[in-house]
């Protein structure tokens, strides 16, 4: 597989396309239960239709891009339960969902991607869980709420790219260290923040692309 493969270009800027997907939570669970065939009995969230989705969507956009029917993706999982495609090992992909919001994106180098919705800055968890110097660059931020998701979505897309999960402690590293040997891009959508980290690409920008569920129904 070809690096860069799943990028584009725009005058010189690199853009990491990323799918969200708005759930609408006042439908029934019953709506949704025909596709539960379709994805991984390891999907355990707690919210069955955003589990669902999730696996939906996952399997929609492999499909999509690697060319694969979505009943013939098979799934392995590394040690900390990180998933990857037995199809084709050179792809990577990364999901996260907040609130009614689900986001996917999918790379030739390993990726990862976290979505939050964004509420009151928590500057308790900010120094309990963030480095000093996240801490005074969120403290000395004019925003704090939007400093602080900044920081809380980077590491986590940190660890999902590196496939470790909850076993890194958030402490250990600086996602403001330039030292950090991948690229960070940050943007907002409506009450959300995202960030994509990637380990080899140089990212200057994400493409955001709302995927309507009827679509992925279909």
């Amino acid at each position: 597989m070809v690096g860069y493969f799943f990028l584009h270009y725009k005058e010189g800027i690199v853009f990491m396309e990323v799918k969200l997907m708005y759930i609408d939570k006042n439908k029934e669970f019953s709506c949704y239960e025909q596709y539960l065939p379709l994805i991984s009995k390891r999907r355990k969230d707690k919210d069955k239709t955003v589990s669902l989705l999730t696996g939906l969507l996952i399997r929609n956009e492999i499909s999509q891009r690697l060319g694969i029917i979505p009943s013939d993706i098979e799934f392995g999982y590394g040690e900390h339960g990180k998933p990857y495609v037995l199809n084709s090992r050179d792809y990577h992909f990364s999901v996260s969902h907040s609130g009614n919001a689900i986001v996917f994106v999918g790379d030739s180098f390993p990726v990862g991607i976290d979505i939050e919705q964004i509420a009151d800055e928590n500057l308790k968890m900010a120094k309990r869980f963030f480095t000093c110097n996240e801490y005074e660059y969120i403290i000395n931020s004019k925003q704090l709420n939007t400093a602080f998701y900044k920081i809380w979505t980077s590491k986590e897309a940190y660890v999902k790219m590196l496939g470790l999960g909850l076993s890194k402690p958030l402490k250990s590293f600086d996602v403001l260290n330039e030292s950090i040997n991948c690229s960070f891009v940050t943007k907002r959508a409506t009450e959300y923040l995202i960030t994509v980290c990637s380990e080899k690409t140089v990212i200057n920008d994400i493409k955001i692309e709302e995927l309507p569920i009827e679509r992925l129904l279909r």
